[in-house]
């Protein structure tokens, strides 16, 4: 965020940190890997990685986490894991923009426990800079629904400014502002990517 407004970059693609694939080498096989975060430190990733291990048939992270907190050591090790890579990834994001704060929102950021703890430990351990080491990581005030309600907000804003919006599926179709908005043809903004900018979870 920055002045209140979520940080959009040029092209409204800013921020995205775990969609995309870090490739590496194994230094023990040689083996080229491209781990991709959100599939094994979100909650889809935490749910299908027990499975694997157990043979479970758990359809939600919350049943993973619960099982973790009773003890099971595959859940322990899996969401250990899990919250130490995201960490990792928030630390680096952390050295390279010196933000004021993190806030972190969606289902497995809003509870405390083992997965937090972790996540907040690798992220601190993470960051270079002492000073900034410190600085707050908290939950969003708004809970599992903090990006489904800015992406609203964000549009909401949009279309009270007077703004089109473009629906990214049909380029050559404009969304137009609903009845009792203004209306004004000098800006088209992507309904998609200021959607998804808004994001406060990660």
């Amino acid at each position: 965020m920055q002045e209140g407004r979520p940080h959009v970059g040029a092209r409204g693609n800013a921020i995205l940190l775990a969609s995309s694939p870090l490739t590496t080498v194994c230094s023990h096989c040689g083996t080229v890997l491209q781990p991709v975060l959100e599939t094994f430190a979100g909650g889809p990733g935490l749910v299908a990685s027990y499975n694997a291990v157990t043979g479970q048939q758990f359809t939600r992270a919350e049943a993973v986490l619960a099982a973790a907190h009773d003890g099971d050591r595959d859940a322990v090790r899996i969401v250990r894991h899990a919250a130490q890579a995201l960490g990792v990834a928030v630390g680096w994001l952390v050295n390279v923009l010196d933000p004021a704060a993190v806030i972190v929102g969606g289902g497995l950021g809003s509870v405390d426990g083992l997965y937090w703890e972790c996540f907040v430990a690798a992220a601190r351990e993470h960051i270079w800079s002492a000073e900034t080491r410190a600085l707050p990581i908290l939950h969003a005030g708004l809970g599992p629904d903090a990006g489904i309600i800015g992406a609203a907000a964000t549009i909401t804003l949009r279309l009270e400014k007077g703004l089109h919006l473009i629906d990214n599926a049909n380029k050559h179709r404009t969304i137009e502002a609903p009845k009792g908005y203004p209306a004004s043809s000098d800006a088209n903004l992507s309904a998609s990517e200021d959607a998804d900018s808004s994001m406060c979870g990660f």
